[in-house]
């Protein structure tokens, strides 16, 4: 995407997305892998100045070309935190009430061990009440029903209804599907 209008064309996709997974404004949300922001954009946008947008990616240079995107769109609620390879989120108990995961869950940047270790840290750090979404790119049915809603059914989150229509990917447009799951439980899914 090269022009300003293109990359509007996708913050305004991406914005329809966030809308449509039950994020909104004040939220403190985390964009996990968020590469150089286009749903980070559009994250920080939707929560709006009394909100915060936490963009932890490993990749240095697309933090960079995120920072210089924020900059040029004057939004000062994004803070970027680099990240290891660890699947541990740098992020206090109960603190966020939303989390992206696009596009990062597949093989090439987690075992399937590693995912459980991530997602089991996301149910560390989400509030009750809070939304988890997942863009299960690059992942077959058996990993999305086995690794991803079963695990998270367990650790206390309902699946709900997926959103089903364009989103962003790679800088363009697509049809795909992202899961919704809400954090109906603070302890993990035990009785409390």
């Amino acid at each position: 995407m090269d022009t300003a209008g293109d990359i509007e064309r996708l913050f305004a996709v991406a914005g329809k997305v966030l809308t449509a997974v039950g994020l909104r404004a004040g939220q403190r949300c985390v964009d996990f892998g968020c590469g150089y922001g286009n749903y980070t954009v559009a994250l920080a946008r939707l929560v709006g100045p009394e909100g915060e947008v936490l963009a932890l990616d490993r990749d240095t240079a697309s933090l960079d070309r995120l920072a210089d995107r924020l900059r040029r769109a004057e939004l000062g609620n994004v803070r970027i935190v680099p990240v290891d390879d660890t699947p541990v989120l740098p992020l206090a108990d109960a603190s966020v009430d939303g989390i992206l995961l696009y596009d990062v869950l597949h093989d090439h940047y987690f075992s399937m061990k590693r995912r459980a270790a991530l997602l089991e840290d996301v149910a560390r750090v989400i509030r009750p009440g809070g939304r988890l979404s997942v863009f299960p790119n690059h992942m077959t049915d058996r990993q999305i029903d086995e690794e991803i809603v079963a695990r998270l059914g367990r650790l206390g989150f309902e699946q709900m209804e997926p959103y089903r229509g364009p989103l962003v990917h790679d800088d363009g447009v697509m049809e795909g599907r992202i899961l919704i799951f809400h954090k109906a439980c603070f302890n993990g899914g035990q009785p409390g």
